[in-house]
């Protein structure tokens, strides 16, 4: 009798392997989404207040389904604000008036 390429345990593991990277990527996002929506927001906030930012890493919000980060001018990384995805229309915002704003009244 010829063997199976997969036998029952070999197949029950891939399912289990399967189902495991199906969550991690439900908690954590896509890699390449991340890798996309990091260029995204570093030309939004390029383009917008035309000087150089750095960002940190990016994080997806599972329960919004929505990416976001950290960012902060390359001549002062000091500054650092807050940059996502609105939960409801998913477009960009970022609050780096606000903290410049902020830091001017201290």
């Amino acid at each position: 009798m010829k063997h199976p390429i997969l036998n029952k345990k070999s197949l029950i593991l891939i399912i289990f392997l399967i189902f495991l990277i199906g969550i991690y990527f439900l908690f954590f996002g896509l890699p390449w989404k991340s890798i996309a929506h990091k260029k995204q927001f570093e030309v939004y906030l390029e383009d917008k207040y035309q000087i150089d930012f750095k960002l940190k890493k990016m994080d997806y919000d599972f329960m919004h389904r929505t990416y976001l980060t950290y960012a902060y001018p390359a001549s002062d990384p000091t500054l650092v604000f807050f940059v996502g995805q609105d939960i409801e229309n998913k477009e960009i915002h970022d609050l780096y008036l606000y903290e410049l704003e902020k830091r001017m009244f201290k």
